[in-house]
């Protein structure tokens, strides 16, 4: 019986961190675990063929980091095959490594019995088959197929080897992983029985292999294989562990459990990259490009920055020590500091009023990512600025860096600016993200509008910034400065199994493939700036407030361009 086909609240994340390392994780969860969202490559990694690092990387283990040098190499040849293979290939690892490290998992995973896994086995593949967009990646063989593909990247795994298989023969575990890479069904699998009994059959084979298979051992092996039916979807599918989906519920509501920092890779070191107002690490005193040398006491730098980011994961009320190095102020090179991990408000929006040259007032809005306060931080914003028709003359959005997240948010949002038309395009087996999404909006800001993007505005953000630059109308005008846009047009939903065995679980699933009011494909393509610029900080803002300049007074422009007269 199929027991969730429907997304909780019919509300799906589009946040989904796929080609980029923001697209691996829900921006949310990124944070959680204290990893920068952006790009992490140093200035002088930037200059090295982004594909060859990504290799050694992989080499080393450090899947995420590997992930973002896939993701450069991607950025500057969408055709890279072997990049995104790469890319796909390494979000799978980190995602094996991930559930290895979620306590919760492991404790109720060993607690199943073998046909308690092929059960949920079989669950998960109907979920798939029923839900997920891309109906030619729900076929039942493939689907098993990227199941041995899932289990053989964990019999790799460290930490699944040494949770799982602290006693196995190394030439046991050979054969069998040889095993699986030469395996063939001897007959066609064409039903969901058919997974389930090759799936037993498999593990059979790991006992005249040489394995010891305990029952914990086959229950584990087991949902691989489930996971491997949700990575087939895309590399923006998931099965959620119990920790991950605590941790997705709780960036849904805008709060997670940690201590408010982000860490990225500069010039080999690991920095801190970003703070959380009124998180732990920001009442502590801890700086933005503080250098982290230790955290739990334990020496990072020669740690991948996402097994570093983990040691600052915990339960509320409990410690971790962190220390760095920070120069060029007074004071000890080397500080420690005590942090109390505790559920972190994550804000998604922040505002300010500013000025143009000639000292017209005009706003300034960031959206980070969204999530269900998002809607209304914006309107809050919009009224501190002066409502729809206040003091403000323009507004520059700035939606750089964001990653996405809900899409439910991100439709609300754009209420505020667009007063009517189609603002996406849907295909889903859902009804609800099926056909045109339109918008009735009679008390939308009709001020002009300079949005601001870049290569991680990703997903739902995209949509947005597609949105305005397509159907906002000529009594609004809204021009796009920056580059071109990540390039990722689905919809993710949180489908929880309530009643599958593993509990709490479930899928992070792509049930929706999006399209720009025009009907042009947002996923490899993205959203094309009106202006592009390299510029970056207060450069690019400069540029955003010059044009903006330009909308709100259109004889400066015509002045302009005509040029200075002889």
């Amino acid at each position: 019986m199929l027991t969730a086909t429907r997304p909780r609240n019919n509300d799906g994340s589009t946040s989904g961190h796929g080609r980029a390392g923001a697209a691996i994780l829900p921006a949310a969860l990124a944070l959680l675990l204290g990893l920068a969202s952006g790009r992490l490559l140093a200035a002088e990694e930037a200059r090295l063929d982004p594909y060859r690092r990504g290799l050694e990387l992989e080499k080393r283990g450090a899947w995420l980091e590997a992930c973002r040098c896939y993701d450069d190499a991607l950025r500057r040849d969408r055709n890279n095959a072997a990049a995104r293979e790469g890319y796909q290939r390494c979000v799978r690892r980190f995602l094996v490594s991930a559930r290895q490290s979620d306590a919760l998992y492991r404790m109720a995973a060993v607690k199943l019995k073998p046909s308690q896994a092929l059960d949920f086995y079989d669950q998960v593949l109907e979920v798939v088959m029923a839900a997920a967009a891309d109906r030619g990646k729900t076929d039942i063989a493939r689907l098993f197929q990227e199941g041995l593909v899932e289990l053989r990247f964990a019999l790799d795994d460290p930490r699944f080897q040494e949770n799982h298989l602290p006693l196995a023969r190394p030439t046991a575990l050979n054969d069998f992983k040889n095993r699986l890479a030469a395996w063939s069904p001897k007959r066609p699998i064409v039903t969901r029985l058919d997974a389930r009994e090759q799936t037993k059959a498999l593990l059979d084979a790991a006992v005249r292999d040489g394995l010891t298979m305990r029952p914990a051992l086959a229950s584990v092996m087991t949902l691989e294989f489930a996971a491997g039916a949700c990575s087939a979807v895309d590399e923006y599918s998931s099965l959620l562990t119990p920790g991950h989906l605590a941790m997705m519920q709780a960036a849904m509501r805008g709060k997670l459990v940690g201590v408010g920092l982000e860490m990225g890779v500069e010039k080999e070191r690991l920095v801190i990259t970003r703070l959380i107002a009124k998180s732990p690490a920001a009442e502590a005193g801890l700086k933005v490009k503080d250098r982290v040398l230790r955290i739990g006491g334990v020496l990072v730098e020669d740690l991948p920055a996402e097994s570093a980011a983990e040691r600052l994961r915990g339960d509320p009320g409990s410690k971790v020590e962190v220390e760095v190095a920070r120069d060029g102020e007074p004071g000890p090179a080397r500080r420690v500091f005590t942090l109390v991990r505790r559920a972190v408000a994550t804000p998604s929006v922040w505002w300010e009023k500013d000025l143009l040259h000639d000292g017209s007032m005009i706003g300034y809005i960031r959206i980070y990512h969204f999530d269900p306060c998002t809607p209304r931080e914006v309107k809050r914003a919009l009224s501190e600025l002066g409502g729809p028709a206040g003091a403000v003359k323009g507004i520059i959005l700035d939606l750089r860096g964001n990653p996405g997240g809900l899409f439910r948010s991100a439709m609300a949002v754009l209420e505020s600016f667009l007063d009517e038309g189609v603002a996406a395009i849907g295909q889903s087996p859902f009804k609800e993200y099926h056909g045109p999404f339109r918008i009735d909006s009679p008390g939308a800001v009709q001020a002009p509008l300079v949005v601001l993007v870049d290569a991680e505005t990703a997903s739902s953000a995209e949509m947005l910034a597609g949105a305005l630059k397509e159907t906002r109308s000529t009594r609004a005008p809204t021009r796009l400065i920056g580059q071109t846009t990540f390039g990722k047009g689905s919809v993710q939903a949180l489908i929880p199994l309530n009643k599958a065995a593993l509990q709490p679980t479930g899928l992070r699933l792509t049930v929706a493939r999006l399209f720009s009011p025009i009907n042009q494909p947002y996923t490899g393509r993205g959203v094309a700036p009106d202006l592009l610029s390299d510029r970056e900080d207060e450069a690019l803002l400069q540029e955003a407030r010059e044009e903006l300049y330009k909308m709100i007074n259109p004889a400066a422009r015509t002045m302009l361009a005509a040029g200075p007269s002889s």
